[in-house]
């Protein structure tokens, strides 16, 4: 894991993350921990996206699955787990990821154009450009917005 966050010219620190194949990246500020769970419990009629929960120190951690909302097929969810904890807008959660490829710090965000803009443009900020390949930069509040299941009719 490469970690050049001491560029004081970088318009973006982020954590670039591998999911379902593919790179993406969070802003720092949004990212609270990456947290391994060894041991979770599915919720009986949860929606798809909602893998779990797990005690996170005390407190109740929703475990949630983005790719569907990225675009990407839905994870086979392991008994094991590695997550990034994000947190935006009073929303948390704990995003099921493959792994943790970096910490970055990027000049500048590009305009998301062609594939990603399609698949995934409600919580895309952007892209940034990794080593010549370009990482859709995650907008956390409006991803966890789009992963917290609907209220029902009771609430």
């Amino acid at each position: 894991m490469s970690t050049s966050l001491l560029d004081t010219s970088a318009s973006v620190r982020a954590c670039v993350v591998a999911l379902g194949g593919d790179q993406f990246a969070f802003e720092v500020s949004s990212v609270r921990e990456v947290v391994v769970f060894e041991d979770w419990t599915p919720v009986p009629l949860a929606p798809a996206r909602v893998i779990g929960v797990a005690n996170l120190r005390g407190a109740v951690m929703p475990i949630v699955d983005a790719q569907g909302a990225l675009g990407l097929p839905a994870r086979r969810p392991e008994r094991r787990l590695r997550t990034l904890v994000v947190s935006a807008d009073g929303l948390e959660a704990a995003i099921a990821i493959d792994d943790v490829v970096a910490l970055e710090a990027f000049g500048e965000i590009a305009a998301a154009d062609g594939a990603w803009a399609a698949t995934c443009a409600a919580p895309v900020l952007g892209v940034v450009d990794r080593a010549g390949h370009p990482v859709p930069l995650l907008d956390a509040a409006r991803l966890l917005a789009t992963l917290r299941p609907a209220p029902t009719s009771d609430e």
